[in-house]
Protein backbone atom coordinates (compact mmCIF):
# COMPACT_ATOMS: atom_id res chain seq x y z
CA UNK A 1 0.00 0.00 0.00
CA UNK A 2 1.34 3.51 -0.89
CA UNK A 3 1.47 6.29 1.38
CA UNK A 4 -1.74 8.20 0.08
CA UNK A 5 -3.79 5.06 0.49
CA UNK A 6 -2.58 5.15 4.54
CA UNK A 7 -3.49 8.85 4.46
CA UNK A 8 -6.86 8.57 3.08
CA UNK A 9 -7.72 5.38 5.22
CA UNK A 10 -6.64 7.82 8.29
CA UNK A 11 -8.82 10.08 7.18
CA UNK A 12 -11.77 7.98 6.00
CA UNK A 13 -11.31 6.51 9.61
CA UNK A 14 -12.01 9.97 10.67
CA UNK A 15 -15.07 10.61 9.05
CA UNK A 16 -16.65 7.29 8.94
CA UNK A 17 -20.63 7.29 10.72
CA UNK A 18 -22.63 4.83 11.77
CA UNK A 19 -25.94 5.52 9.41
CA UNK A 20 -29.15 3.99 10.12
CA UNK A 21 -28.50 1.89 12.52
CA UNK A 22 -26.26 -0.40 10.44
CA UNK A 23 -24.18 -1.45 13.08
CA UNK A 24 -22.56 -4.52 10.97
CA UNK A 25 -21.89 -2.08 8.31
CA UNK A 26 -20.53 0.12 10.59
CA UNK A 27 -18.49 -2.52 12.27
CA UNK A 28 -17.36 -3.79 9.15
CA UNK A 29 -16.44 -0.68 7.17
CA UNK A 30 -14.16 0.51 10.21
CA UNK A 31 -12.32 -2.74 10.99
CA UNK A 32 -11.39 -2.08 6.80
CA UNK A 33 -10.42 1.28 7.47
CA UNK A 34 -8.11 0.49 10.97
CA UNK A 35 -6.07 -1.93 8.98
CA UNK A 36 -5.56 0.18 5.87
CA UNK A 37 -4.79 2.93 8.22
CA UNK A 38 -2.39 0.43 10.09
CA UNK A 39 -3.79 0.57 13.52
CA UNK A 40 -3.59 -2.47 15.41
CA UNK A 41 -7.04 -3.48 17.34
CA UNK A 42 -5.27 -3.44 20.87
CA UNK A 43 -4.65 0.33 20.23
CA UNK A 44 -6.43 2.60 22.24
CA UNK A 45 -6.86 5.32 19.17
CA UNK A 46 -8.95 2.73 16.93
CA UNK A 47 -11.36 2.18 20.06
CA UNK A 48 -11.33 6.21 20.66
CA UNK A 49 -12.51 6.49 17.08
CA UNK A 50 -14.76 3.09 17.25
CA UNK A 51 -16.81 5.23 20.00
CA UNK A 52 -16.39 8.34 18.61
CA UNK A 53 -18.47 7.92 15.97
CA UNK A 54 -21.34 5.69 17.78
CA UNK A 55 -24.58 7.55 18.45
CA UNK A 56 -24.72 8.47 22.08
CA UNK A 57 -27.39 6.58 23.06
CA UNK A 58 -25.60 3.20 22.19
CA UNK A 59 -22.62 4.35 23.84
CA UNK A 60 -24.70 4.97 27.32
CA UNK A 61 -26.14 1.69 26.96
CA UNK A 62 -23.17 -0.14 26.32
CA UNK A 63 -21.38 1.45 29.46
CA UNK A 64 -24.34 0.94 31.92
CA UNK A 65 -25.02 -2.51 30.60
CA UNK A 66 -21.73 -4.29 30.69
CA UNK A 67 -20.01 -4.65 33.84
CA UNK A 68 -16.76 -4.21 33.85
CA UNK A 69 -16.73 -1.63 30.71
CA UNK A 70 -15.83 -3.11 27.33
CA UNK A 71 -11.75 -1.83 27.80
CA UNK A 72 -10.86 -3.47 23.94
CA UNK A 73 -11.89 -2.96 20.35
CA UNK A 74 -13.25 -6.13 20.09
CA UNK A 75 -15.34 -6.15 23.13
CA UNK A 76 -16.87 -2.75 22.17
CA UNK A 77 -17.71 -4.55 19.03
CA UNK A 78 -19.18 -7.27 20.87
CA UNK A 79 -21.32 -5.21 22.82
CA UNK A 80 -23.47 -3.41 20.45
CA UNK A 81 -25.30 -6.25 19.43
Amino acid sequence: MDIAEHVKAKNDLKAIKMTGGDIDSYITTFTKLMKMAGYKENEHEALTLFKKELPNGLNVQIINNNDPVPDTLKRWQESTH
